[in-house]
């Protein structure tokens, strides 16, 4: 009995390391994700330049990272910075 719950147990270790680590290389501030040269922290200082005062969402999609915020009117805010080279793509509301 004592190995099979062994076993079993090695196996959800194993099986939660595998499954995680994706979502750990998109948190913080892993300019590996998907082989950005533009770090996360970057991106939000970006956004900010353009306006932003206020970051509620940052993801990174299609080889850009999206920040949604909010402005100092408190308008939605959406900067979508290139995750290469840092340009900005898209400035929306």
């Amino acid at each position: 009995m004592s190995r099979i719950r062994t076993g079993l147990i090695a196996l959800m270790i194993a099986t939660a390391a595998a499954t995680s680590s994706p979502a750990l290389a998109q948190r913080g501030d892993d300019r590996s994700f998907a082989g950005f040269q533009v770090s996360r922290a970057t991106a939000v200082d970006i956004a900010r330049a353009k306006g932003m005062r206020e970051v509620l969402k940052v993801e990174a999609r299609r080889g850009v990272w999206r920040v949604e915020g909010r402005d100092r009117d408190g308008q939605r805010l959406v900067v979508e910075v290139d995750g290469f080279t840092g340009a900005v793509v898209k400035v929306g509301r």
